[in-house]
């Protein structure tokens, strides 16, 4: 996390709004004279500071914690929008130089992790392209047509992440929000379209933490579902607040794995889910809330409980297929069938200890007609369930063609962390040595790109 040029306002938001520091208090904790940081503080875009004073602040800078990073670049967007007299864009990234990037409080963690993360961004290019043109439409006034338009973006970038995985569309997806965002604070709007344009927005904004969740970015997928929740609100959106706390919860139950959340968290933000559906009639939506329940509870080793939900996600996927038409479902919900069941009954049984169960179930969920990047997933999960079993050659000859195809066609860190399992299982195991060194390569590219 650098900056490309230290001028007088990236070293007043760094002294003012990341530290909270007077210029005696900062010169003294950067090492400089005062005189010194108030010539800096003048420094204009033409002669930035440069040598070792820009790598003392990039030093600084490097050191400070999530929230005084977000504050930072906060500041900076915002003294760039004053001086660009353009409201709700970004004159210049401050990290970059790019012009018109708009990822306001966003940018520090996007530039910094995206360039680090992305595993096949040119493949996605020419799909994610389409996504872009709706958001130039000018104009001080929103109309249905910009609603229709965020929303066809929408789909059009979940359609990519389906083919490609989300990691080369994270940043399109929250300079998209950003715009959004922008656009309804200056725009002028009827009460409908200025609801309908929030929840579209709304929609983007949980989209976007989706893509970060699956290119491993985890405070910013919260931050994008922290927004989406508050634009459900302007709204007065049930679904999309439902819909919010579903994906988040899904992040809680991941990170619960590895100890950075609580499956408590998750069955709150579950709870709170069901109660905004209840009522509705039979389908994709309570399978949903239930395969998250199966999820949350089955991290807490309630297999009795593990066993109710599962039972209720195939009964209600069940009717969701013979009464709930796919093409009238939201684009959100229409991943949710027999195979997405399947294979969360069968993480569950891993969870729970019951292994041999759970390759069967993955076997049957590999093998079943899905998009590209839940393919490659289903069989990433199979490698690992088939390690946890013992079964180390079949579970190598599973996960070759995944480490091939996230190598080529499919980007997301998620599905790679999928396959540690497999890599620890064949550390000493000589037949291992090409999936260790190209499972390594693969994550050693993703942390340095």
């Amino acid at each position: 996390m650098i900056v490309t040029n230290w001028t007088g306002v990236e070293v007043k938001a760094l002294r003012c709004a990341a530290l909270r520091l007077t210029q005696e208090q900062f010169s003294e904790r950067i090492g400089y004279e005062p005189v010194t940081v108030r010539k800096w503080e003048r420094a204009p875009q033409s002669r930035p500071v440069r040598g070792k004073s820009a790598h003392d602040l990039d030093t600084k800078l490097a050191r400070l914690d999530d929230e005084q990073a977000e504050r930072f670049w906060a500041a900076v967007a915002e003294a760039r929008t004053s001086n660009s007299g353009h409201p709700g864009g970004c004159a210049a990234d401050a990290t970059t130089g790019r012009q018109g990037e708009g990822l306001g409080i966003y940018a520090w963690e996007v530039d910094g992790d995206v360039r680090r993360r992305e595993f096949a961004r040119l493949a996605a290019v020419a799909g994610a392209a389409a996504f872009v043109d709706p958001w130039e439409i000018g104009g001080d006034r929103l109309g249905m047509s910009d609603v229709r338009g965020l929303l066809k973006s929408v789909d059009t970038l979940e359609l990519q992440d389906q083919r490609a995985g989300g990691a080369p569309l994270v940043r399109i997806a929250v300079e998209g929000l950003a715009r959004a965002k922008g656009r309804l604070e200056k725009c002028a709007f009827d009460i409908a379209t200025g609801d309908a344009f929030t929840s579209a927005a709304g929609e983007l904004a949980v989209l976007a933490g989706w893509l970060a969740f699956d290119a491993d970015m985890h405070p910013l997928a919260r931050r994008c579902y922290s927004d989406a929740i508050a634009l459900a609100s302007q709204a007065d959106d049930d679904d999309l607040t439902a819909h919010t706390c579903l994906y988040a919860a899904n992040q809680s139950i991941a990170l619960s794995q590895t100890g950075q959340a609580s499956p408590h968290h998750a069955l709150k933000l579950i709870d709170r889910a069901r109660d905004l559906m209840r009522g509705r009639p039979p389908g994709r939506i309570h399978a949903l809330i239930a395969i998250r329940q199966a999820q949350a509870v089955g991290l807490l080793g309630d297999r009795t409980a593990f066993g109710r939900a599962i039972a209720t996600a195939w009964r209600e996927v069940d009717q969701a297929v013979e009464y709930e038409p796919v093409e009238e479902c939201p684009t959100w919900l229409r991943f949710v069938n027999h195979t997405e069941v399947r294979g969360h009954e069968a993480r569950g049984y891993g969870r729970v200890g019951d292994f041999a169960k759970a390759v069967e179930l993955f076997e049957a969920a590999a093998n079943s007609d899905a998009a590209a990047r839940n393919a490659v997933n289903a069989r990433a999960w199979l490698a690992s369930a088939r390690a946890a079993v013992g079964d180390l050659g079949a579970a190598l000859a599973e996960a070759f063609p995944v480490l091939e195809h996230l190598d080529n066609s499919v980007s997301s860190p998620r599905t790679v962390k999928v396959l540690e399992p497999v890599r620890r299982a064949t550390a000493s195991l000589p037949a291992g040595a090409e999936f260790r060194q190209r499972f390594d390569a693969l994550t050693q590219r993703a942390i340095t790109e």
